[in-house]
């Protein structure tokens, strides 16, 4: 059986045309579009349908801006893209197109939530239901943007498009989904789907080479000397772990991002091209575009500092050069420091800060018998192999 697909990505937008909730987006650009262990969530999709027997596969794209900086060609699939507000009409020309081409029938979806259908028993249940229109729904029967269309319906599928996929010319029976499924409705899914990909419960293996067990690595990556990687966790393509930094239960590190000295990124997330500054403590959080969100409280932050949290420059010379800045800034002080220190001789020593015996702390008395440490102390956490 011929069966081709159609993929629409789309903007955020706005007003009665909109077909993406703002909750499927971060900073504006549709969560479908990020990197999860290594490739964008709608590339995916395209693989996947692939392996299913969609024999062609067309992304119609209306992106805005910021979307559009994110947005990466899938191979394997034919892409167009559509003016302002004519999303929903070039992707009926394309339907049209595709049925005189020879397809019997055709999927529809949005490029919004992750979901994993076998595309054999969906047509097999479309066929034996005579649907003109199947619509997938999930395991508690909510509706997913998601439909399977037959070719010889050319009226309801130009209804179903002029409806923005949100009604059908004729109700049919719906197809229950039972595979994995993430709505990518905010950050907390977008983090939960790089668990579960780390963890195997989704079929989104991470694109990189596995150094020990539960630690998979991109081409280009760069770990220095005593950075600490546990498992499980991912390192993407091109990105940067500095000395003493620690990444560890189930983190993700995407593309040409970078974690600075002696921080712990710890159960979070890095969106691509996100710099965290050193000595630093990330949990439970998604890192990116000047912002963090904790998933724990619930609460997104924007952080105008660079030297806590950053974009990374998406062209090659520019960090290569933002690089050198740095470096040539760096290496001048370092000199001046060595030249005027205290210790130079001739000078006094500077002072040092007082030797602490550890017999003396457990045998000096305080409040109720024991010592009574300073609140200056710092509190230190291990990061074992458990």
């Amino acid at each position: 059986m011929d069966i081709r697909a159609i993929l629409l990505v789309g903007p955020p937008g706005e007003g009665e045309n909109a077909f993406r909730t703002p909750a499927e987006t971060i900073a504006g650009t549709p969560i479908s579009l990020f990197d999860v262990l290594g490739k964008p969530v709608f590339h995916r999709m395209v693989q996947q349908m692939s392996r299913w027997g969609v024999n062609a596969i067309t992304v119609v794209s209306e992106l805005s801006p910021a979307s559009a900086d994110w947005f990466q060609k899938p191979a394997g699939a034919r892409h167009m893209e559509a003016g302002t507000e004519q999303l929903w009409r070039v992707a009926e020309n394309v339907f049209a197109e595709q049925v005189h081409a020879g397809a019997e029938a055709v999927l529809a979806l949005r490029v919004g939530p992750y979901l994993e259908l076998n595309v054999d028993e969906l047509i097999q249940f479309h066929c034996d239901q005579r649907n003109r229109v199947t619509q997938v729904v999930d395991g508690g029967g909510e509706a997913l943007p998601v439909f399977v269309l037959s070719a010889s319906r050319r009226n309801d599928a130009a209804y179903l498009f002029r409806h923005q996929l949100q009604a059908m010319r004729v109700p049919g029976s719906k197809y229950r989904l039972s595979g994995y499924c993430n709505r990518l409705r905010d950050a907390a899914d977008l983090r939960r789907l790089a668990v579960d990909g780390l963890l195997e419960n989704a079929a989104i293996p991470p694109a990189g080479r596995q150094v020990k067990p539960g630690v998979w690595v991109g081409d280009g990556a760069r770990i220095q000397r005593g950075a600490r990687l546990l498992a499980p966790a991912f390192i993407g393509r091109r990105s940067k772990v500095r000395s003493a930094a620690v990444v560890t239960r189930c983190s993700s590190v995407e593309h040409h991002s970078e974690v600075d000295c002696g921080t712990v990124i710890e159960n979070s997330t890095l969106l691509p091209y996100t710099y965290v500054g050193a000595g630093l403590d990330a949990n439970h959080a998604v890192l990116g575009l000047k912002r963090l969100t904790h998933l724990r409280r619930g609460v997104e932050v924007e952080i105008s500092d660079p030297k806590l949290l950053s974009v990374r420059s998406s062209s090659a010379p520019m960090r290569t050069l933002a690089s050198a800045v740095s470096l040539t800034g760096f290496l001048p002080l370092q000199l001046l420091r060595g030249l005027f220190s205290r210790n130079s001789a001739g000078r006094e020593p500077s002072p040092s800060l007082p030797s602490c015996n550890p017999s003396e702390l457990a045998s000096e008395p305080g409040a109720g018998g024991e010592r009574e440490f300073s609140t200056d102390l710092v509190v230190a956490r291990r990061y074992g192999d458990q």
